[in-house]
């Protein structure tokens, strides 16, 4: 499995970012992006195979590259995620692309892992759109053989002076702007690389052609390059990528050259985050019917303003760290599945509970506070792996911690039991699923109306019908 660092949270529904570096890089090219992000995305930075600390996998190829993007994506279970690839990892993000697009249209496989015949193919569920930074295109990349030749002389074995040339690399002779500590982070994530990776991208990665295969993405995209960048600048993506988009945009960022995101860390985030928010929520659990009683008369101003709260969602949750509050997902996911696009974001919920103090004014004597406690388990189940077992591993993990029903471990997995399922009950979207109208009892203009058909199974006109196809099974 390739190397990642995940930072930051999100919430369900939310779009996630993954991020691919450029040839000789690593995932911590995105350290000073990720930091201007992780607080309202989940962000995940990689090691593509031979770099940083996937320095020992092998597999170099453009498709084995691909598949091992896919395998981490589908470990991870993002839901809706975004590709960003940067330069050489540009060519790989638009073969994913191309997988999920012909899983979306059911094609056969063309046998070359671009089709739903792909091993991965069942894992590309979610990917919302592309980011590609000054991308190596999907046909062979535009680079003269002079430079191929000198770029493998530099770099292509270890020898006397690699610091020099590699501090070269990174500066093209002083012309990027990179802040002094980046740049000597940058040179020692090129030391790190495995040189066989290096050679295997300059000798046939970036000459393979895959612009038959990759054909016209569907997908949302943005492409963004520096206008100093001379390799894989605004001109060769308009001749070469953008063809390959349906919906993209073609960003540039003034006096920038081929390494943006050391470059211009504060203005690529800000494209990103534009971007993403785009791409709008995937949280339509609460359908258009139910959301016109809440918005209707009959619906008093104070209870619609908590509902509206609780659709849009909780953002507190910093009693919880990144860490903590991922493994507190995957156990609620155990607890009350949910149908991907739709889900209610419990642990979120619990989390800005905890962040505000507020309690049910009773708690267990073996336990500590509610934070305490849930911080102290949370803690036990992520060194454990937790988010990362395989459900039924999952499941029999949860059924240990009930063995011992006096233990601290078992009241704690008991209030979270209870919490997770008021968080589930007392939403709007769970109020539709179950066909509950008891908002709407009167409101402002319609005091105390309540209701006239109370029989079993008798609704009203202004009754929603409930929402069975979204009930969950």
């Amino acid at each position: 499995m390739l190397h990642a660092v995940v930072k930051g949270t999100g919430r369900p529904g939310d779009v996630s970012l993954v991020l691919m570096h450029f040839l000789g890089g690593s995932g911590r090219e995105w350290d000073e992006v990720i930091a201007l992000l992780e607080k309202d995305y989940r962000t995940i930075a990689l090691d593509m195979p031979g770099f940083g600390g996937s320095a020992e996998m092998p597999g170099y190829s453009v498709e084995q590259m691909a598949d091992a993007v896919e395998s981490l994506v589908g470990s991870l279970r993002l839901g809706r995620y975004v590709l960003v690839g940067h330069s050489m990892s540009g060519k790989v993000a638009a073969v994913v692309a191309r997988r999920f697009a012909d899983r979306m249209k059911g094609s056969a496989s063309d046998g070359q892992g671009t089709g739903p015949g792909s091993i991965h193919a069942e894992r590309l569920d979610g990917l919302k759109g592309l980011i590609l930074i000054a991308p190596s295109p999907p046909e062979p990349e535009p680079m003269g053989e002079e430079k191929r030749t000198n770029m493998l002389a530099a770099l292509g074995e270890e020898k006397h002076g690699d610091r020099a040339r590699a501090r070269a690399y990174i500066t093209k002779n002083e012309e990027r702007d990179i802040a002094p500590e980046v740049l000597e982070r940058a040179v020692n994530e090129v030391l790190k690389m495995k040189r066989a990776a290096w050679v295997a991208w300059l000798e046939r990665g970036s000459k393979e052609d895959w612009a038959e295969r990759v054909g016209i993405l569907d997908l949302p995209a943005l492409v963004v390059a520096g206008d100093k960048d001379r390799s894989l600048g605004p001109e060769q993506q308009r001749a070469t990528t953008m063809k390959h988009l349906a919906h993209a945009e073609l960003r540039i960022v003034p006096g920038c050259s081929h390494l943006v995101p050391m470059e211009r860390p504060g203005e690529l985030a800000g494209m990103l985050r534009e971007f993403v928010d785009g791409l709008g929520t995937a949280n339509t659990s609460v359908p258009a019917e139910y959301r016109l009683l809440i918005d209707s008369d009959r619906v008093s101003p104070q209870t619609r303003a908590v509902l509206e709260e609780r659709m849009a969602g909780p953002r507190s949750t910093t009693v919880l760290d990144a860490m903590q509050i991922l493994t507190l997902r995957a156990v609620c996911e155990r607890l009350v599945p949910q149908r991907a696009g739709s889900e209610i974001d419990l642990a979120g919920t619990i989390a800005a509970r905890l962040a505000s103090g507020k309690g049910d004014g009773w708690r267990y004597a073996v336990l500590p506070e509610d934070s305490d406690a849930y911080r102290h388990a949370l803690n036990k189940l992520a060194e454990s792996g937790f988010e990362r077992m395989s459900d039924e591993a999952k499941d029999e993990c949860l059924r240990e911690l009930t063995q011992n029903k006096a233990s601290a471990e078992a009241r704690w997995f008991e209030e979270l039991r209870g919490d997770a399922t008021t968080a589930y009950m007392s939403h709007p979207a769970t109020y539709a699923r179950i066909g509950y109208s008891g908002i709407g009892v009167g409101g402002a203009n319609t005091p105390q109306q309540g209701f006239v058909a109370i029989s079993t199974g008798e609704v009203e006109p202004w009754e929603p019908k409930p929402a069975q196809d979204r009930v969950v099974r």
